[in-house]
């Protein structure tokens, strides 16, 4: 009895796991920049990303956290979108306030931050 109820449990952990919504790390308003410098805002609600160009543009994507990792003082945040693309929200210095997106490969798609504009060198320096 005890050993199906541990199988049941860890039949089910996955299932939660996938199914939950993001953390509250990251979610709220960013300025982003991508590598070329263009400029962006990136919103992240529990299950919706919205990203707005410097026009107004706006696109929304759906998505879960499907992980965590901490590791030497660093958080990275693993999200996939509804249409399977995987990205992970990557915060290299102690207080969070700063990071960079990247995508399923490790290449930086956009650097981040809560009250300003960084670029992807001034994250390493704040460290």
């Amino acid at each position: 009895m005890k050993i199906r109820g541990t199988l049941i449990l860890l039949l089910l952990l996955p299932l939660v796991f996938v199914s939950c919504s993001g953390s509250d790390t990251f979610q709220g308003k960013w300025k982003a920049l991508d590598k070329e410098g263009n400029k962006f805002e990136i919103s992240f609600s529990p299950s919706v990303i919205s990203i707005m160009d410097s026009v107004g543009t706006t696109k929304k994507y759906k998505y879960t956290q499907t992980g965590i990792q901490y590791e030497n003082s660093v958080y990275t945040y693993t999200l996939k979108l509804e249409d399977g693309r995987g990205y992970q929200l990557y915060f290299p210095t102690k207080d969070e306030s700063v990071g960079l997106i990247r995508d399923e490969n490790g290449q930086q798609m956009f650097t981040i931050g809560r009250k300003d504009f960084v670029a992807y060198d001034d994250i390493y320096q704040l460290n």
